[in-house]
């Protein structure tokens, strides 16, 4: 385990300022630009960078406290004027950059959603990006990186631990994007138990590609490789997504040790990657593949690890981990080393009564990936509706108690009312115990319920994934309101070519793994369903598009199922018959 040099530190400013002095001239980043180095940065060239940024944000006014909103691809701008806008005194508000033209629309909403919330004065962007935000030029005052000089500022603001650090808005997957209010103290802690959980050493190499705009990239490489002087070698989402064999490509040119992603970038380059594309690759150095950010597959766990074993790769470096931007980052992380623990489960009984048990042969089955245990300082409780904490083998609501939690959300009282109680952080994710080891089954708000029963989205999702045809990744269940008012389950899948029998194939698939047939099955082109900046999908707005009829399943079923449910909600509010008139 490599020594903690700061373990008193109570701000990420004295990290950097200490780092600075102590390694001036040791390498900290390597950033690729498609397959060639593009930029590196010493410590000593990182804080020079920030206080130029410094500089130039209390030369135009920012106040402590004030807000600056950094919307940069990924690239040395954004390190620098991330920890310039902390050097200053100032909260970093991170989002990402318009990415597609066709949805410009929701993102200047969204975007303008988080200019009101946040009172932000300042946007840090690039001269390429700044014409699609949308704002008058009085809104907002935009900052481009070439606009900034190396002038170092007079003297630096005093920073203390409870100082906030970032506002990092949720990605927005189940409701209206909003600000967890992340300290320094916030994020120290998380980072330091996640150095110890990852036994972080002196030959470690980071590798990601994750976008800085998300709590992994940002805390989990870019702050997390700083303070504990981690190497970090980084390209841009972008460029994975252009040609996804870079990711693995970097691990094994670099001698990468440690490196994260959500668990459809390791199911895509499973199943997606040519013979040619990974020939000749080295994973051996590579002791922790992080899994986390989305619903962990057991079908990817072992399809990944079955591929890469001939490359070098070790089961054991497979790290399933469950996290949250409310408490930082990471919550729970596997064990260093070993492989990851499934535990199969009866559905039904899951589904009925919230209890785990073995299936008997014949039962219909879930295996669920473990996330691990709780970090050090990390309280994690299963509890009921009732709030009483629930024994091992229940499922319920997962509670988080410790010193990443974060102090709420920004200017939205009732929200952190809903979620800030006595017993800890209410996450709004189900999830169990067993051996000692923590399952998260689904979110809350994602539960559909049909015949008395409980179904989670996911378990839909992933059985329509199976069927030949249907695009990885590009499937959405939700519920609506049928005529008769009672809830009907919608499963939408994107293909490439609409076959006339797929959605006969994926209602039967999702009836024989989850005893579930869905009254509708519907068919669309790809990048019809609305995701999250970090590639989460977005169930609310799935069903929100497919009621307005902007899924592209045409006019006319869209206009079925917009009438349709609307009949079923006058019916269930108001006990209405549409062909009575009344009661």
């Amino acid at each position: 385990m490599k020594a903690d040099r700061y373990p008193s530190a109570v701000s990420l400013n004295e990290v950097l300022e200490a780092r600075a002095k102590e390694d001036s001239k040791k390498l900290w980043l390597t950033l690729y630009y498609r397959d060639k180095v593009y930029r590196t940065l010493t410590y000593g060239e990182l804080y020079e960078g920030a206080l130029g940024w410094a500089g130039e944000f209390m030369s135009r006014g920012i106040s402590p406290g004030g807000r600056v909103l950094v919307i940069l691809p990924t690239g040395v701008p954004f390190y620098e004027s991330y920890l310039g806008v902390l050097l200053a005194g100032g909260i970093p508000v991170p989002l990402y950059p318009p990415i597609r033209m066709d949805r410009l629309g929701d993102y200047r909403r969204n975007l303008t959603h988080i200019v009101e919330n946040s009172g932000a004065r300042f946007i840090v962007t690039d001269r390429k990006i700044r014409p699609f935000l949308g704002f008058a030029p009085e809104a907002v005052t935009a900052i481009v990186p070439s606009e900034v000089g190396k002038e170092a500022p007079g003297e630096l603001p005093s920073v203390s631990g409870d100082h906030i650090a970032l506002i990092q808005y949720t990605s927005g997957s189940t409701g209206a994007q909003k600000g967890a209010v992340i300290t320094h103290e916030n994020l120290l802690a998380n980072i330091r138990a996640i150095g110890k959980a990852l036994d972080v050493r002196e030959d470690d190499v980071a590798v990601s590609w994750l976008p800085l705009y998300h709590d992994m990239g940002l805390i989990g490489n870019m702050l997390g490789a700083l303070y504990w002087g981690v190497e970090l070698v980084a390209l841009s989402p972008i460029d994975f997504l252009r040609r996804p064999s870079r990711w693995l490509r970097m691990i094994s040119n670099s001698g990468g040790t440690i490196s994260a992603a959500p668990n459809f970038a390791y199911s895509l380059v499973s199943r997606k990657l040519r013979e040619s594309e990974i020939a000749g690759l080295d994973l051996s150095r590579w002791r922790v593949a992080l899994c986390g950010a989305e619903p962990i597959s057991a079908e990817t766990v072992s399809h990944f690890t079955e591929k890469y074993a001939p490359f070098g790769f070790d089961s054991g470096a497979f790290f399933p981990a469950y996290g949250l931007a409310e408490n930082t980052l990471a919550v729970t992380f596997s064990t260093l080393g070993k492989p990851p623990v499934m535990a199969e489960v009866d559905l039904e009984k899951l589904y009925l009564e919230g209890v785990v048990v073995e299936p008997a042969e014949g039962r219909k089955s879930r295996k669920i990936v473990s996330v691990g245990k709780p970090l050090d300082s990390v309280t994690v409780t299963i509890v009921g509706r009732d709030g009483v904490a629930l024994p091992s083998g229940h499922q319920g609501e997962v509670v988080v108690k410790g010193p990443s939690v974060m102090r709420g959300y920004w200017k939205n009282e009732e929200e952190t009312g809903r979620a800030l109680k006595e017993d800890g952080l209410h996450t709004g994710d189900l999830g169990f115990t067993l051996d000692g080891d923590y399952f998260i089954c689904g979110r809350i708000k994602d539960l559909l319920i049909k015949g008395g029963r409980n179904y989670f989205a996911e378990d839909i999702e992933d059985a329509a994934s199976q069927v030949d045809g249907v695009r990885q990744g590009g499937i959405a269940a939700f519920s609506v309101y049928g005529e008769g008012g009672d809830e009907e389950i919608v499963v939408i899948v994107e293909a490439v070519s609409h076959r006339e029998e797929l959605a006969a194939e994926v209602s039967k698939m999702v009836s024989e793994i989850t005893g579930l047939r869905p009254d509708r099955v519907e068919v669309t082109s790809p990048k019809s369903i609305p995701k999250t900046s970090s590639g989460k999908l977005q169930r609310y707005k799935a069903r929100q598009w497919y009621l307005e009829g902007r899924l592209g399943l045409g006019g006319k079923v869209s206009e079925v199922g917009f009438v349709t449910t609307l009949l079923g909600m006058l019916k269930a509010l108001f006990g209405a018959d549409d062909k009575k008139g009344g009661k």
